[in-house]
């Protein structure tokens, strides 16, 4: 049977779905630890939709990806299941098939995915945002900024507040600035912003204004999510719902960091619904 006939009957008979820990050596499936069940018919249909539609690649990919995606019919009995490879790429039964899909709506996927409780998808949006804004490192440019450019740190938006104390420190050195100079800092923009939520804006909006990848996630990225760590988690979640989408990138730059990033996530994924669709 053809993976294309072999899809449609499979789901014609799914019951349940049920998200499992691990990739493709991660053990029996009965054994594994159970992430998300889904037996809902509209979020069923859903699934299918974003795990079946796209453009077969006719070749696999070569890590074991994860989680697992198992199919079972109405007596629980396995009807078969899939790796999720980073985003966007699902593979049925791969040692039968192999023959990974590319999916149509990968954002809408990884999104899917982070509702029902898979943590670490924010790298996989990352990329795709950086793109859509326009971040990326342009080519023949440093990949730091160079010390004494005022014109770069008001390019980036850096707070003027802070821009006379970091206009000599260039971009990888600032990365490693002593903590008392960091807490100076984090001081000294209290000063000027005293409301946690606005000042998270102003952090995430710098943020997301350095170039990707070098800047943003060695450089002065680094010195940015330092400050941001001075704050609350909910004031820096409120900034990034309710702020433009270049704040939106600068909370995906720090949750990338973060052990779980399943808030930041969901703070942002109206806006990456409407840009990454």
């Amino acid at each position: 049977m053809l993976l294309t006939d072999w899809l449609p009957d499979v789901w014609a008979r799914t019951h349940t779905a049920r998200l499992l820990a691990g990739g493709l050596f991660g053990g029996p499936l009965a054994e594994r630890e159970i992430r998300a069940e889904i037996v809902d018919r509209a979020r069923l249909a859903t699934l299918r939709e974003l795990t079946t539609t796209g453009r077969f690649t006719g070749d696999i990919c070569r890590c074991p990806g994860g989680p697992t995606l198992a199919l079972y019919d109405a007596d629980d009995r396995i009807l078969g299941s899939a790796t999720i490879h980073g985003h966007g790429s699902v593979s049925w039964e791969r040692s039968r098939f192999r023959d990974d899909l590319d999916v149509a709506a990968p954002t809408a996927l990884t999104l899917f995915l982070s509702e029902y409780g898979v943590a670490n998808v924010v790298g996989g949006l990352l990329a795709p945002l950086v793109r859509e804004l326009g971040y990326d490192e342009r080519s023949g440019e440093p990949q730091f900024r160079p010390a004494s450019a005022p014109a770069v740190l008001a390019e980036r938006q850096v707070p003027e507040a802070l821009r006379d104390d970091l206009v000599g420190v260039a971009g990888n050195l600032a990365a490693e600035l002593p903590q008392d100079r960091v807490t100076a800092l984090a001081e000294r923009l209290a000063t000027t912003e005293p409301v946690p939520v606005a000042r998270a804006a102003v952090l995430l909006n710098w943020l997301g204004r350095l170039p990707f990848p070098t800047e943003a996630l060695w450089g002065e990225g680094a010195l940015v999510r330092r400050l941001l760590a001075t704050l609350p988690e909910a004031d820096l979640l409120a900034a990034a719902a309710s702020g433009p989408p270049v704040a939106a990138l600068g909370a995906l730059n720090w949750a990338v960091h973060q052990p779980d990033d399943r808030a930041v996530v969901a703070a942002v994924a109206p806006i990456l619904r409407r840009l990454l669709a």
